[in-house]
């Protein structure tokens, strides 16, 4: 027996198993690797590590996080203190809750800036600079963009709670034309994921968001418009830090405030 299984019997059998599904069942299959009192696993498909810990069988359970973007975009409650090398951690008072945390983890792992932007070089390494081959880099870029903000978003259009994938677009609050580095271009917090109707009128500048996720609208906005966006309700955005910068520029170059 490795020293490794050794450390893992402290865990009770069924209390491992209860944390390596909630790992397994998400994405992080590679493991399991005990420190600490952690128990730890990667994926072979999202960046970072995560580590694992309960009190009992009953909880409260814990989540420890390598990557700081995730820890910092996670809304969960924090604890302390987190693995060693970690970024932060995570309390959940039941197994659903973690379940749901470490899906959560999973998708921001695969969405926030460097993992798209290396997905991205990876795919044009090598295509050329003909017109052709920037057609192409643009059509890889852009199904990248919204493979991750599919992600981000948890598949849903935050304002009309649209999940039919075919009814969703990416939308970038710089346009993709007048991003300055490949790194803009694929940051999911210059991207919305709306629903068409939404897009539309996002792409067209005929609404935009202030620095709190308030809806902000055109005098161009039509009546009929107005009501099909559901305007009338009362919709907010849910916004964090790093979508500000670039709202502010779909603030001042593309929302028609006249």
């Amino acid at each position: 027996m490795s020293g490794t299984e050794e450390r893992l019997l402290a865990y009770p059998f069924v209390l491992l198993s209860e944390l390596r599904d909630a790992a397994n069942e998400h994405g992080y299959r590679i493991g399991p690797e005990e420190a600490g009192g952690w128990i730890f696993f990667r994926s072979a498909s999202a960046p970072g590590e995560i580590g694992l810990a309960a009190a009992d069988g009953t909880g409260p359970f814990f989540l420890s996080l390598m990557l700081p973007g995730v820890a910092r975009a996670l809304d969960a409650q924090p604890a302390a203190p987190c693995a060693k090398g970690h970024a932060g951690a995570f309390m959940f008072a039941t197994r659903d809750e973690l379940h749901a945390g470490v899906q959560a983890v999973y998708r921001l792992s695969v969405s926030l800036p460097n993992f798209p932007l290396e997905k991205y070089e990876n795919a044009v390494a090598g295509v050329g600079e003909t017109e052709g081959e920037r057609a192409q880099k643009f059509r890889i870029g852009q199904n990248i963009f919204r493979d991750a903000l599919m992600e981000y978003w948890s598949g849903t259009c935050p304002l009309s709670g649209i999940s039919s994938p075919e009814l969703l677009r990416a939308s970038h609050m710089i346009p993709w034309s007048d991003c300055t580095t490949d790194a803009q271009r694929l940051d999911v917090h210059n991207g919305l994921l709306l629903s068409a109707l939404w897009d539309a009128a996002f792409d067209a500048g005929l609404v935009t968001f202030d620095d709190d996720g308030a809806i902000l609208t055109s005098p161009q906005l039509e009546v009929a418009a107005h009501q099909a966006l559901g305007l009338g309700k009362t919709l907010r955005l849910a916004l964090r830090d790093e979508h500000r910068p670039y709202l502010v520029y779909h603030r001042n170059h593309v929302w028609m405030q006249r």
